[in-house]
């Protein structure tokens, strides 16, 4: 076998064993969920994920077989250093990927992609995102992989064979049809369909699909394929014809709501608050001690029960309540202004009704594309960072939530009646710092974060209780919703672990109410928001025709939520999370069964293709 034949061989294997080890540490890393796994699913994810192993291999294959060929007609040792020097860069890029990856799954909950990339866009904000996360461990596992991988690479793929022999015509021709082969792996085999995430995914669990991904391939193939998801549906499992039928009979109702207002125009204040999921109050089956603040205030208002946010970000989470619009999987359309500016918003409604409109945030605005949006959407006073005394600004992400809230209770007062105000908190977002001592000392991640809520919750409670004593107090209505739920705290309870990361408070108080301690048990989305409170105002709400009234007699009980490439439904039968790559369901809870899916893929292929056609 000729030296180069033989160096392009080793060169190959070398990356296929280093993306199976990794594999292996990734399951190591994740060793409390792995280790609820069957052996034969374990085995599953080392051999379904060699598919794509093989064909990350062969795409860092291809560099040096085409230099291997024009070494065979120069004869310079000029493209085996170039090669060396590949080789490193590619060593450390794939360690780097790696290690983001191991703590990225644990936060988010999917492999690494080209989505992490839009959160450069504000550098500050992606840093502090990242303080939760155990550092000095991460440091160590990527200067291990990539002291291992340099000295493996150095000892068992790089040693010279022919040396620097000219290879002529015939090694040139050697190297090509080498380089022509890898496209075999390149495509996942000889078969139509070129490899993607469902040729790897084999089993009915999310975690052992997400585990056989290659991150290094996910994230090239996320980076090439982001642009063409702007421009064509992939989700057509269902025809349009049927999804339209399946989605209006969902969001169909005619009888209106009972009357639960005190006054015909109240002002509405919607707190926003980061993270919040049921799995930390109380009232919902959540840790205890968590929020006692918000559990004493459910007993004053109507408690929203069964409510699910309709993505796992920010970004999704302000579009799915001010715009009742639900999140699609891949793309974020507040990241798009052109079809961003498109959306109904509930500030736009309430300005059209005579409504005085404020957004308040402690942060920079710029994250995540927020400004763009609330400009489109025409708040008319639109109060971030940059508004507070640098004093007051005193976490890594901005101003803690007393401070904002507290401007948004001064402010108040002075606001032109009716008023329309938004705050979106951010104390209670990653690195969950506060300004107090924590109510759970632990001192692990978990423990944090549950002591980072209940510092919201206390600075809520605060404000609702000055509230009280305003003026204003008695023609307000109060909304408390979340903008998504979180992984934590992890709960290994059989069922729909997705559903119960989405499940989320919401909760109507104030002196505008004319009910007091009611419980609404109907499941219902963050995308039921908007339709359901301008319903309860007497304003119109035909644009937001991806929710519906949760308080109308006859509306339907279900919620919808998206990720990566599939859907999460619940109603009334249980929970189910399903592939739409694999076509599969990979998560259930209860009975759902060809109806939850049906529905699902219905609202996944529409709402996609709302999202193209803006």
């Amino acid at each position: 076998m000729p030296g180069r034949l033989r160096f392009l061989l080793r060169y190959y294997l070398f990356w296929v064993a280093s993306f199976v080890l990794t594999r292996l540490l990734f399951l190591a890393y994740h060793a409390d969920r792995a280790s609820r796994l069957r052996a034969g699913t374990l085995v599953g994810i080392v051999g379904h994920g060699l598919r794509m192993d093989l064909s990350a291999a062969a795409y860092l294959t291809v560099l040096p077989a085409l230099l291997a060929m024009v070494g065979s007609l120069a004869a310079t040792r000029i493209a085996r250093r170039v090669v060396n020097a590949y080789s490193v860069a590619a060593i450390v890029l794939v360690a780097l990927l790696t290690t983001i990856d191991l703590e990225l799954y644990s936060a988010w909950g999917f492999r690494l992609d080209a989505s992490p990339l839009e959160f450069l866009r504000t550098p500050r904000e992606a840093l502090a995102s990242t303080e939760s996360s155990p550092i000095a461990r991460l440091a160590a596992i990527l200067a291990v992989l990539i002291a291992i991988g340099i000295v493996a690479y150095r000892r068992l793929v790089a040693r010279p064979d022919a040396e620097e022999e000219r290879g002529g015509i015939g090694g040139a021709a050697v190297s090509l049809a080498a380089c022509a082969l890898l496209v075999i792996p390149i495509r996942g085999g000889v078969q139509w369909t070129p490899l993607n995430q469902s040729s790897v995914y084999f089993a009915n669990d999310d975690f052992a699909n997400q585990a056989a991904l290659n991150v290094g391939w996910n994230v090239f193939h996320s980076l090439t394929t982001s642009r063409a998801l702007d421009h064509t549906n992939p989700y057509t499992h269902i025809d349009a014809a049927t999804a339209r039928q399946v989605v209006d009979s969902l969001l169909a109702s005619s009888d209106p709501a009972r009357p639960l207002l005190r006054v015909a125009h109240p002002n509405v204040i919607l707190i926003i608050w980061e993270s919040l999921t049921a799995k930390v109050v109380g009232r919902l089956g959540g840790v205890p001690g968590v929020t006692p603040c918000l559990d004493s205030l459910s007993h004053e208002g109507i408690l929203f029960d069964h409510v699910y946010a309709s993505g796992d970000r920010s970004a999704k989470g302000l579009v799915a309540i001010l715009s009742g619009y639900p999140t699609q999987p891949h793309v974020q359309i507040m990241n798009t202004p052109n079809k961003a500016k498109r959306l109904p918003m509930l500030s736009r409604d309430f300005g059209a009704a005579g409504y005085s409109t404020a957004f308040y945030y402690g942060g920079e605005l710029e994250f995540a594309n927020i400004k763009s949006y609330l400009i489109g959407g025409r708040f008319e006073r639109i109060v971030g960072e940059d508004a507070f005394a640098p004093k007051d600004r005193n976490s890594k992400w901005g101003a803690h939530d007393h401070v904002v809230l507290g401007r948004l209770l001064a402010d108040a007062g002075r606001a032109r009646r009716p008023f329309f105000s938004t705050l979106f908190t951010l104390s209670s977002h990653e690195p969950f710092e506060i300004p107090m001592r924590p109510r759970f000392p632990g001192g692990d991640e978990r423990d944090a974060f549950l002591s980072a809520h209940a510092y919201t919750d206390r600075s809520v409670g605060a404000f609702i209780r000055a509230a009280q004593r305003m003026p204003w107090w008695d023609s307000t209505l109060v909304v408390i919703i979340a903008d998504h739920g979180h992984p934590l705290p992890r709960i290994t309870a059989a069922g729909s672990e997705a559903a119960r990361d989405h499940h989320i408070p919401m909760l109507w108080l104030g002196g505008a109410l004319a009910v007091r301690d009611t419980v609404v048990e109907r499941i219902g989305s963050q995308t039921d928001l908007a339709p359901t409170l301008l319903a309860a105002l007497g304003l119109r709400h035909d644009d937001y025709a991806w929710g519906h009234d949760l308080l109308a007699p006859d509306a339907a009980s279900f919620a919808y939520f998206s990720y990566l490439d599939g859907f999460g439904f619940v109603d009334a039968r249980g929970a189910l999370v399903y592939d739409a790559l694999g076509e599969r369901v990979t998560q259930r809870a209860g009975d759902p069964g060809e109806a939850e899916v049906r529905a699902g893929l219905a609202l996944l292929r529409l709402s996609y293709q709302d999202y193209l056609d803006k």
